[in-house]
C-alpha cells in the first residue's frame, strides 16, 4: 500500500497511507494533511487514486506544485518523488510503483494520459536525497528511441525519455508506448481505429515492442529501436 511522509528539516511530522478517497493538502484546517506553511495555499494540491496509481494536482491560485524541483500541474506519482511544499517535504513510497506496471492504461483518460506524459524530467539530483533516488528508479526503465516514417514525427528520431509518450490522434487513434523495467511496451488508448504493429491491429493488452517494430497509430508512423542499457 503506497503512503505519504510529511517533514520539515529531516524530522517526520505526519504519514499516512493513501485508500479510495482523495487527500486534500493545505494550510486549511480542514485539509486532510495540514501544512502550516505561509507560503502554501489554502488548498495547495490533492492526491486521488487511478485504480492502483495515484496522481497529485495543483488545486492552489499559484504556478503549481513542486515535485523533484519541477513545477508541474498534474503529475503520476512514483515511489520516491519528493513534494516541496515551501520547508516542507513531502515524499511518496510506493514499492509497486518502481515496476511501473501500465497494464491499466487503456483504462485511462486519453486526456490524463497526455498530462502524465507532459511532465517533464525530474530535477537533478543534487536538489535533494530524496529526489535521487527517484531519479535513479527512472534510470532503471528500459531504454528507447523512435523513428518518424510519416506524420508529425517524420524524419525525426526521439529518445523516448518519458515514462509515458503519447502516439496517434485524439478522438481516431492514440495510444502510448510505456516504459518499464523490463522493457517499452504500447497500449492503445482510445479510438475505434486499430493501432497496427507491423501490419497487425493491436488488441487490448500492452504489447512489448522489440527492435525495428513499425507501430501505426492514427496518422501517426514510427519505428521502435532498443537502446542497449549504458549507451
Amino acid at each position: 500500500m503506497a503512503k505519504i511522509v510529511l517533514s520539515v528539516n529531516g524530522r517526520i511530522v505526519d504519514q499516512r497511507f493513501l485508500g479510495e478517497g482523495r487527500v486534500s493538502i493545505g494550510r486549511d484546517p480542514e485539509c486532510t494533511l495540514v501544512v502550516a506553511a505561509p507560503e502554501i495555499a489554502l488548498r495547495q494540491a490533492e492526491i486521488f487514486t487511478v485504480i492502483n496509481d495515484h496522481i497529485i494536482q495543483n488545486t492552489g491560485d499559484g504556478e503549481g506544485v513542486m515535485i523533484n524541483g519541477k513545477t508541474v500541474d498534474r503529475h503520476l506519482l512514483q515511489n520516491g518523488d519528493v513534494v516541496f511544499l515551501g520547508a516542507y517535504r513531502l515524499k511518496y513510497l510506493n514499492a509497486a510503483s518502481t515496476r511501473v506496471g501500465f497494464d491499466r492504461t487503456q483504462l485511462l483518460d486519453a486526456a490524463l494520459v497526455e498530462e502524465i506524459a507532459a511532465v517533464a524530467a525530474p530535477a537533478p539530483i543534487a536538489l535533494d536525497c530524496a529526489s535521487a533516488a527517484a531519479h535513479g528508479a527512472r534510470d532503471r526503465l528500459a531504454q528507447g528511441r523512435v523513428r518518424g516514417l510519416a506524420g508529425s514525427l517524420a524524419e525525426r528520431e526521439v529518445d523516448i525519455e518519458r515514462v509515458l509518450m503519447p502516439l496517434g490522434t485524439r478522438g481516431s487513434c492514440l495510444g502510448v508506448i510505456n516504459r518499464r523495467p523490463t522493457g517499452c511496451f504500447f497500449t492503445q488508448v482510445e479510438g475505434r481505429e486499430r493501432a497496427r504493429i507491423n501490419g497487425n491491429p493491436v488488441g487490448t493488452q500492452p504489447v512489448r515492442l522489440a527492435d525495428g517494430d513499425v507501430i501505426q497509430a492514427g496518422g501517426e508512423r514510427v519505428s521502435f529501436h532498443s537502446i542497449p542499457e549504458g549507451s
